[in-house]
Formats: C-alpha cells, sequence, structure tokens
C-alpha cells in the first residue's frame, strides 16, 4: 500500500451484525462476503501519502509551495488534503454511499482514512462542515453522503459540526462538465445558512471527492467572506491527474 498508512477494517458493529442475517455484507469492491470492504480490498486503498502539492495535495510532489494543477488559481482554502486516490476500492466506495443508498459506510470510510497520517488534526479549535446537497437533490437521495462522512469523522475526532454552508438552486452534475464549465457551473450557487454563527478559528470543509477543487474553493469562498475563518478541505478520495 503506497503513504503512510496502517489500518485493519474495523470489525462489523451490533446492526451490522443483525442486519447481515438478512442482508449479508458484501465488500463493495470485489463482492467477497463478510464485510463491507474486505481485508484485501483495503490493502489495495491507494493511499495519497505525505508527499504532496502544499496546496491543493496533488500527490507525488515533494511539499511544492504550488504544482501546476493549482497554480495561478484563485483558491481561498488554506490547503486540501485527501485520504486515497479515487481508484479501485476507493471508487468502490465512495460510489456505494454515494449513489448506492450504503449510508453506513460513512462510519467506515472515516475510520480508514483518519488512520491516514496526512489526515490527522491535532487542534482543538477546529469546526468541520461539509459541502451541502440542494434541497431537490437532498429529497431524491435522501441524504448528503458528505454530511454522513462528516459527521462519522466529528465522531472519531472529538471535534464540532456544523451545517455553515447551504446550495441555493441545482446546479447540473460536476462529473459531466470540464474544468472551466465546472468554476463558472457554482459560481453563486453557495451561502451562509442564516443562523450560522460564528465558528472556531478554522473551519474544516469536508466532502467526498476532490476533483478539480472547484466545489471546494467557491465553498471556501463564502465560508471566508462570510465568517472571517481560515478554512482547509478535507476529502475522502482524490482524482489524480497523471
Amino acid at each position: 500500500m503506497d503513504g503512510d498508512l496502517t489500518f485493519r477494517v474495523p470489525e462489523p458493529g451490533f446492526i451490522d451484525n443483525l442486519l447481515s442475517v438478512l442482508f449479508p455484507l458484501r465488500c463493495v469492491h470485489c463482492g467477497a462476503f463478510g464485510y463491507w470492504l474486505c481485508q484485501s480490498c483495503a490493502e489495495a486503498l491507494t493511499a495519497i501519502g505525505p508527499e504532496n502539492c502544499s496546496r491543493c495535495g496533488r500527490p507525488g510532489l515533494d511539499k511544492v509551495a504550488t504544482c501546476a494543477e493549482c497554480r495561478g488559481r484563485n483558491l481561498p482554502f488554506g490547503f486540501a488534503r485527501a485520504a486515497f486516490r479515487f481508484e479501485g476500492p476507493g471508487r468502490s466506495l465512495v460510489h456505494a454511499l454515494k449513489y448506492g443508498g450504503q449510508q453506513r459506510l460513512a462510519r467506515l470510510m472515516a475510520a480508514i482514512s483518519c488512520s491516514a497520517a496526512s489526515l490527522t488534526v491535532p487542534e482543538k479549535d477546529v469546526t468541520l462542515t461539509y459541502v451541502p446537497l440542494h434541497r431537490s437533490k437532498l429529497a431524491s437521495r435522501g441524504y448528503n453522503q458528505a454530511e454522513l462522512y462528516a459527521k462519522a469523522l466529528s465522531r472519531l475526532l472529538d471535534l464540532p459540526l456544523t451545517g455553515l454552508l447551504e446550495k441555493k438552486h441545482p446546479t447540473p452534475p460536476q462529473n459531466r462538465l470540464n474544468s472551466k464549465q465546472r468554476q463558472n457551473n457554482l459560481a453563486g450557487s453557495f451561502a451562509l445558512r442564516k443562523e450560522a454563527g460564528p465558528p472556531n478559528s478554522r473551519i474544516l470543509l469536508i466532502d467526498d471527492v476532490y476533483t478539480t477543487g472547484s466545489t471546494a474553493a467557491e465553498c471556501a469562498r463564502v465560508l471566508c467572506g462570510g465568517l472571517g475563518a481560515r478554512v482547509d478541505v478535507w476529502t475522502f478520495a482524490r482524482t489524480v491527474k497523471e
């Protein structure tokens, strides 16, 4: 396994064991019975590791100030980090949580991503928040995968979680657009929630996948402008352009 990461797949909890009587657990990547993610597929996860762009988190770079992917871009967040590459079992986990209705995967994903050294958060003056869905998307899907992942991280890290953002209008899916279209697609689509109060001095914005950084940048712009706090980004996976 790449990167500084060592973990075992967490044992199923009581609810998992109870439900497995009627709905046997199967690995989301290879289909093996017994776990949401079998040990073999867990070992096939590609960790981002500590050597990455200090701004956007692109792996394979030795702590450069910026890389070709983020140089010259207006990125309002301090830095972005991810646990795994968005490929293989990492992609399967994200898709099963996001599109497959497997909400309990958020707890597993939080546990294994917290084992990644590059995602350690020692400070306690941090408020977690998450990328919101528009109410129409939330109604059709039934849940926000980023919120579930953020809640699981909040419990594991013992850090406060607050929904600070709302999405004001629906937008076409980002995965159907190129980089420039992604930026224009999201402009003005996020806003602070009316009840959003002053958070801690640092905000950690949570999402499932970092692709081009357009979503993270727009959310960070709103958070920085409205609350004056430092915003960093934490995602379970990251698309890596070779």
